[in-house]
């Protein structure tokens, strides 16, 4: 396999930030990745392994390191009964690719995910979700290979899968690498409406799964107009989704600036009962009305990132030094307008101090910081 050097890493990022990796390999099969690992043990070398780019930041000076890109492709069946269909899918791919591979079939499970950036194998590492649904629901298993180079392949129960979370994030296989994703989708869900704002159109779609009946149709050709129509709603929802995320700036699109981030660079806060109680007494301090509270587990709550930092004092498009700012759409996503790493990174410091300030809640960074 080729091994190279100075290979810029901005153009591999959703931010377009970053220098360049002082050693840099593609990962297209189990046999590559192994080469690569034996390679950074008799170098001594650290390693980082990059996917799509969207929740990584590079430092403006690079990376010190050997950078190894995950490119395994591969979308195969396992199995298909009349319920539900199982697919082992490869790290690199694209993960839009699968969820729009999947809705095309009519399969239910991660139609809310469309329009997420990034690849297969970083969607168990944080349990991506989004408008209700998250990717730990559908995930069977995961397969990895360890630093050491031991293949393994983890159930669902033993990733830890919680909020934005895994053990593949914060636990014991933190230093493990996916190679693989083994997802179960339903062929009889209807689609998530489970979010309120897309729960509005759930009566309009839904009328589209009506058949009907005509003594004509035999048994074979209905089912025929049936998986039509699914496949035909589950294609409708999709742009549903899309739709919504490119109203926010969250599907990538070249020439919109605002795209240019990581998606929702802070993570909701979950907080506990008093903190809540905390959190409300402030609210009524300072005379403003509560935001949407929602529950997260016996004691626990989640309530917006988006909402504290709106109610700090920032705005959409606010800019700061350096070319960096606030999405005009978002203000979740911290963008990249033609500044640094540098000035991200305060930008970012910045918000939460003010968030905190006014709050004291503390806001975590969802994406990577690699240096």
């Amino acid at each position: 396999m080729l091994f190279q050097e100075n290979i810029p890493l901005a153009p591999l990022t959703t931010l377009k930030l970053g220098g360049p990796a002082k050693k840099y390999c593609v990962i297209k099969t189990i046999e590559d990745l192994l080469s690569a690992l034996r390679y950074a043990t008799e170098t001594s070398i650290k390693t980082y392994v990059l996917g799509g780019g969207s929740n990584t930041i590079f430092m403006d000076s690079g990376y010190d390191g050997f950078v190894l890109h995950m490119l395994i492709p591969g979308i195969r069946c396992l199995d298909s009964t009349d319920s539900y269909a199982i697919y082992r899918v490869g790290a690199g791919v694209v993960w839009d690719d699968f969820v729009r591979f999947t809705v095309e079939q009519g399969l239910a499970g991660i139609e809310a995910l469309s329009g997420i950036p990034g690849s297969v194998g970083a969607s168990p590492i944080q349990n991506i979700g989004a408008y209700g649904q998250e990717v730990k629901d559908t995930i069977l298993s995961v397969e990895t290979v360890s630093t050491n180079g031991e293949r393994e392949e983890i159930n669902n129960k033993d990733c830890n899968f919680s909020y934005r979370n895994s053990i593949f994030k914060s636990g014991i296989k933190s230093k493990s690498i996916v190679t693989y994703v083994n997802f179960k989708l339903s062929k009889v869900d209807p689609p998530c409406f489970r979010y309120p704002e897309v729960a509005k159109f759930k009566h309009e779609l839904e009328a589209k799964f009506y058949v009907k009946e005509d003594d004509e149709n035999t048994s074979e050709k209905k089912e025929d107009q049936i998986l039509e129509k699914r496949i035909q709603i589950f294609q409708e929802y999709r742009n549903l989704i899309l739709s919504l995320r490119r109203k926010k700036s969250m599907v990538l699109d070249e020439s919109d600036y605002n795209t240019r981030s990581v998606g929702s660079f802070f993570i909701n806060p979950i907080l506990n009962d008093k903190e809540i109680q905390k959190f409300l007494n402030r609210l009524k301090e300072l005379s403003i009305q509560p935001p949407q509270i929602f529950p997260e587990g016996q004691g626990f709550s989640k309530i917006s990132a988006a909402w504290l930092i709106e109610h700090s004092g920032l705005q959409k498009g606010s800019k700061f030094p350096g070319g960096v700012g606030i999405s005009e759409n978002h203000c979740l996503a911290l963008v990249n307008i033609d500044g640094s790493t540098k000035a991200l990174l305060e930008m970012a410091t910045q918000i939460r101090e003010q968030v905190f300030q006014k709050f004291s809640i503390h806001l975590e960074k969802e994406p990577v910081l690699c240096s």
